[in-house]
């Protein structure tokens, strides 16, 4: 009977705690939706503050992408170390995700300050995937309001939050219980950083646990893992 209760020990009951497990997991990381469709950002290519050398030439668009977006405005021609928080304790960690990329909107005459920003930045990480684009305050707020957060822009034509979009371009955010008004992140508190953190990473396990289980079936589906370093 002894050696029967150590077989179950042994190999039935690690079986066990295993399905338990993975099933909470798999069940845990799913980032809730709160936007099905935002607006694509692919009518602004043209509007892209490219810097030689550290710009991507990939196509601008949300489509198949994982991307952070945010509203700056003015907010980089007086303070260049504004977006710090973001930069530094979110970006850095996600930039060697194929298919992650961070879009930030600014007003019109912010060239100098982004540029200085991605020279300043790129002596310490890649910066090509951290993307600028520089449109009116209307069309900045037009794009903002396709969030559906029923929030909107100051008169200056930025938001002190970040947002998740997916793959499929629906707007995504958790935590819920901790915030008021759960869209989006303040990249002003180092708090929120930590919690966007923790969500991107849901988000990319999300596509990575249903690529497993649909065995490489769409690649809709696919988030890419970090390319090897050579």
């Amino acid at each position: 009977m002894k050696k029967k209760l150590v077989l179950i020990a042994l190999f039935v009951l690690p079986v066990v705690a295993y399905l338990f497990f993975s099933s909470g997991v798999y069940n845990f990381a799913k980032l809730p939706i709160k936007t099905d469709k935002v607006a694509d950002v692919d009518q602004f290519a043209l509007r892209e503050i490219k810097i030689p050398e550290l710009s991507t030439d990939e196509t601008l668009t949300l489509k198949d992408r994982v991307s952070l977006v945010g509203y700056l405005g003015d907010q980089l021609k007086g303070n260049v170390g504004y977006t710090a928080n973001l930069n530094l304790m979110v970006y850095k960690y996600f930039v060697k995700y194929e298919d992650f990329q961070l879009i930030l909107f600014v007003n019109p005459g912010s060239e100098k300050a982004i540029s200085d920003l991605k020279v300043e930045l790129g002596r310490i990480f890649d910066v090509s995937k951290m993307r600028f684009i520089a449109v009116s305050k209307e069309k900045a707020r037009a794009h903002f309001r396709s969030l559906g957060t029923g929030l909107d822009l100051t008169p200056d034509g930025d938001h002190p939050d970040v947002f998740i979009i997916d793959r499929a371009r629906a707007l995504r955010a958790g935590h819920d219980e901790k915030k008021l008004n759960a869209f989006g992140y303040d990249f002003t508190q180092a708090v929120e950083m930590g919690y966007i953190k923790d969500d991107i990473k849901i988000l990319l396990a999300e596509y990575r646990l249903a690529l497993k289980k649909n065995n490489n079936a769409s690649p809709e589906l696919e988030q890419r893992m970090p390319k090897k370093e050579k």
